[in-house]
């Protein structure tokens, strides 16, 4: 890289040279281009006389008469209109091309000219006529022509000047770059503050001129301007105060304009320069005043991601994802790396309620339910970062049932909407997978069925059975209304009732087939008696529901329970539940002749 900027500087006549060449040629064109501007103006304007139709006056042609009986009949006159073909124009040569046959003596006299005085001064470069620093004020002076002339370039033809406005920002970054590297004619902190005042007046020009890709490169330039420059390593409170104001700028210009990629590339600069704190906690741990200059960093993005969802309310984009997620990166990882331990899980409590609040002020004020996910997903993700930092084992089971039930009831509270409601539901999935080892732990084998895992399992099951319920009274009841949320929570709390059951029978009885006719004893009542209640009020999912429970009991009977049981006790349950089986069949003939009747 150093080599590369060695022979920039030291040959940067020759690209000196082109520069000139174009500048030259923009500008000896511009009379020349006003003509062909006003040529291509009459031109235009005489393909669309020749392009319309002129009236012609139709032409009246007497009709044949035709025989009708043994007379002849005249007829109505026939009209007929001459049909004008338009003439096409003819094609317009390129702007190019146009430019480049006017006047060519002149343009060759120029470049010949240039390309004289380009050798003569690459001449004086290889003998030290012009010392360093010459060759740096001719590179920023180039350098500037060129960025000026980019700029008036701009509100006249955005590809050029974009083109020679980059060039020449580049020209005079590269120049400085050279001269510290070369000549030590500037430290580090001069580098910075030029290339920064670079990228400020590129980004102030972008928005003037409403250039996003000149305002992308501004911001490219700013983030990178601390590496150029080998300010990396300076104090961190320097470099975070930097990254403010770089922050600030790309900020202004994302709300001036409404441009989402120049705050998503902010933000991925400041995570770039934070990875070290992000994944490892770095120098920083306990420097409040780089986590305060951080926070107002985020907070700033946050409302630049708010910002985005209102302004484009139709949907968000992978834009507004990225920043979003990105931004939590920062904040969690200084939270967790510079926060003292004590203190983290109220900081990331506290930041959990801003992305809570900023959720809810998108959806009031977009009404757009897919909207509100961005930042309210974020919201639950710290709520159990925060909770998790607290609390362990099965405590912390308990505490995401609770939670994942009130963000969805809160969600409905906030919204009005059900379905935002019932779209939460899949957070109680986290619980319901925490509690699996609950089944199957060794708390079961001893008599005692008041332990904590008892308590995780009830608790669990009764959030799902609550969350179910909410649902079920708060279904809109429309056609395409996807209202079996509810009734999967109901079932999901009624298998936790099922395994309590089961475990509590065994726990206290032994594990034996004793516990085994007890516990299919009452599942077997419970599926008779709600097969029967869906029977008797025309409940087609409660029929099927139990009419599940009772194929099961019977599946574990023949398949597993029939080969271990005593004889005794296997008679007995045989005998017990082929009865109440019978038993329910006449009570079934019963109901189909009453409604017979009926």
């Amino acid at each position: 890289m150093l080599y590369l900027l060695y022979y920039f500087s030291y040959y940067m006549i020759d690209l000196i040279l082109v520069l000139a060449v174009i500048v030259l040629f923009i500008k000896t064109s511009g009379l020349g281009r006003r003509a062909n501007k006003l040529q291509n103006e009459l031109i235009s304007l005489k393909a669309q006389g020749l392009q319309q139709a002129v009236p012609v006056p139709s032409v009246v042609q007497p009709a044949a008469p035709v025989m009708y009986g043994d007379r002849l009949q005249p007829t109505a006159p026939i009209l007929v209109q001459n049909i004008v073909t338009p003439v096409s124009a003819p094609a317009q040569e390129s702007e190019f091309m146009m430019w480049l046959k006017e006047n060519p003596l002149l343009k060759v006299g120029i470049l010949m000219i240039l390309v004289g005085f380009g050798w003569f001064v690459n001449y004086a470069f290889s003998h030290n006529w012009i010392g360093p620093v010459g060759r740096i004020t001719l590179g920023v002076f180039a350098g500037t022509v060129v960025t000026l002339v980019g700029t008036t370039r701009l509100g006249k033809n955005e590809t050029q000047g974009n083109a020679l406005t980059i060039l020449g920002t580049a020209l005079v970054i590269i120049t400085i770059l050279a001269g510290q590297y070369f000549f030590d004619f500037f430290s580090s902190y001069m580098v910075l503050g030029i290339t920064f005042m670079v990228s400020l007046y590129t980004s102030l020009t972008s928005v003037a001129y409403s250039s996003k890709r000149l305002a992308v490169y501004g911001m490219l330039m700013a983030l990178l301007a601390p590496v150029l420059a080998g300010t990396v390593d300076i104090e961190p409170i320097a470099l975070y105060a930097y990254l403010l104001v770089v922050s600030i700028a790309g900020i202004w210009m994302s709300i001036v304009r409404n441009w989402r990629e120049v705050g998503s590339l902010g933000i991925t600069g400041v995570f770039l320069y934070s990875l070290a704190v992000v994944f490892d906690g770095g120098p920083l741990q306990g420097d409040y005043a780089v986590l305060f200059m951080v926070y107002i960093i985020s907070i700033l993005y946050l409302v630049i991601g708010v910002f985005s969802l209102i302004q484009n309310k139709v949907k968000a984009e992978a834009g507004d994802a990225y920043l979003t997620i990105v931004n939590t990166l920062v904040i969690l990882g200084f939270t967790l790396n510079v926060v003292p331990d004590v203190y983290q899980s109220l900081v990331v409590a506290l930041w959990m309620l801003v992305y809570a609040f900023s959720g809810f002020l998108v959806f009031i004020k977009t009404k757009k339910e897919q909207l509100f996910y961005v930042h309210a997903l974020v919201s639950v993700l710290l709520l159990a970062i925060a909770t998790s930092l607290e609390l362990k084992g099965q405590t912390l089971v308990i505490a995401f049932a609770i939670e994942s039930a009130l963000i969805a009831m809160a969600a409905y509270v906030v919204t009005g909407k059900i379905a935002i409601a019932r779209s939460f539901a899949i957070l109680t999935a986290v619980p319901v997978l925490m509690t699996l080892p609950s089944f199957s732990s060794n708390s079961w084998n001893n008599s005692i069925i008041f332990h904590s895992d008892f308590a995780v399992l009830v608790i669990v099951g009764a959030v799902l059975g609550v969350l179910g319920l909410f649902y079920k009274l708060n279904r809109t009841g429309q056609a395409g209304d996807p209202s079996n949320v509810h009734q999967i929570m109901l079932v999901g709390s009624s298998i936790y009732v099922y395994a309590l059951i089961w475990l509590c029978s065994h726990s206290i009885i032994g594990f034996n087939d004793t516990a085994v006719f007890v516990s299919l004893f009452i599942y077997t009542i419970v599926g008779l008696s709600t097969h029967f209640y869906g029977l008797f009020n025309q409940h087609d999912a409660l029929k099927k529901y139990g009419m599940v429970i009772l194929i099961l009991v019977v599946a574990r009977l023949v398949l597993v329970d029939v080969w271990n049981m005593d004889l005794v006790l296997r008679v007995v349950t045989f005998i017990v539940l082929g009865v109440m089986f019978m038993s329910s069949a006449f009570i079934s003939k019963n109901q189909k002749a009453n409604v017979i009747q009926n």
